[in-house]
């Protein structure tokens, strides 16, 4: 991602992103499936293929501090900015995602 712009904000933003997968695969959950989001906004904890209450909290905690980081950011660098760093951020984060889930399945067949 050394093409993005504005280094510290990509740094912040691409931290979140990190956590927010971290405890995504902890959770057991795709968060880029449809109703994800809202669901842990709203404490739906039934979103989580396992039991991880503390992940979970973690989870939905982050994901509250992200839309105010998110607002923050557009404020100081503008909206369209922002949305490329975000665009750059979600698709390195799709491909480890993708390839985690792979490696879990694989491990699960041995």
């Amino acid at each position: 991602m050394a093409n993005t712009p504005n280094p510290q904000w990509t740094r912040h933003l691409e931290g979140i992103a990190d956590e927010l997968l971290h405890l995504s695969v902890a959770c057991d959950l795709r968060l880029r499936d449809p109703g994800v989001i809202e669901r842990i906004i709203k404490n739906d904890r039934s979103v989580c293929g396992r039991k991880n209450e503390i992940g979970f909290q973690k989870l939905r905690k982050l994901l509250m501090a992200t839309y105010d980081s998110l607002g923050k950011a557009i404020n100081r660098i503008g909206p369209a900015e922002t949305s490329e760093i975000v665009k750059a951020i979600s698709e390195h984060l799709a491909g480890r995602r993708d390839a985690h889930v792979n490696e879990t399945v694989e491990h699960e067949r041995e």
